[in-house]
């Protein structure tokens, strides 16, 4: 196992998971990657396995259904700790981040300043492209209350990072976030575990092709999950203090 595994997590990304592999690939990196098929009606899977045969260096794992976004990351970074990974990135499969920023992450965390680092749309120098004004404030709006409320980092709802084999194994053991729950889940864990978080601004690309996964139900999910997680979290670090 190289030093650094890729975690892909997908559903119906059959029109974009060749295009990520390959440009993957292409870095000048040593990594293993591992796909989480949610058992796509799409052919992903299939297309995972050809992939698998053309590079040498994929694992497939192939789920029976649609289990959720963080269940299937959670999945993945056991497989990566289990074949040694010294570092793991999970990032979105529709091209929304940009492989070429892998190696930008890859050299931050192996400064040793971090056990997480996380490509930020809300740090200086981050962006946004293609969301409308909705999408946006949505998703301002819950990293600004994980700011305020936890005291997170700019953005922790970001599936663009990269956990040492101690942040991964915290986080691991832990989660209990199936969804996009997941993803501010582990900043929190990680956060909670006195392990340091670091932020490298990226730019946010909205998928071209294929649809998104986030409906109202995981919206609804996710602001129930914001209350109750700032609260334990804050309990847990003990600022919490009886009348």
């Amino acid at each position: 196992m190289p030093e650094l595994a890729v975690i892909l997590a997908t559903y119906n990304e059959a029109d974009n998971l060749g295009r990520l592999v390959e440009a993957l690939e292409s870095l000048a990196t040593d990594l293993q990657l591992v796909v989480v098929d949610d058992n796509s009606p799409d052919g992903t899977g299939l297309i995972a396995q050809q992939l698998s045969t053309r590079f040498g260096n994929i694992t497939l794992v192939n789920r029976p259904a649609k289990l959720g976004l963080g269940s299937a990351l959670q999945s993945g970074l056991a497989v990566a700790l289990n074949a040694g990974a010294q570092y793991v990135i999970t990032m979105d499969a529709d091209l929304s981040h940009d492989p070429a920023d892998v190696p930008r992450l890859l050299a931050a965390i192996k400064t040793g300043c971090a056990d997480m680092v996380q490509g930020s749309r809300y740090a200086p120098g981050g962006g946004v492209k293609g969301w409308n004004a909705k999408r946006w404030m949505l998703s301002r709006a819950a990293n600004l209350v994980y700011h305020w409320g936890a005291g997170t980092p700019h953005e922790c709802t970001t599936n663009f990072r990269v956990f040492s084999r101690r942040a991964a194994a915290t986080v691991l053991s832990r989660a209990k976030g199936n969804g996009y729950e997941f993803m501010p889940e582990s900043t929190l864990l990680v956060l909670a575990s006195r392990l340091m978080v670091q932020e490298i601004p990226i730019t946010f690309t909205n998928r071209r092709l294929g649809e998104s996964k986030l409906d109202m139900r995981q919206v609804i999910k996710g602001v129930l999950f914001c209350v109750s997680s700032i609260f334990m979290y804050r309990l847990r670090l003990g600022r919490f203090s009886r009348p």
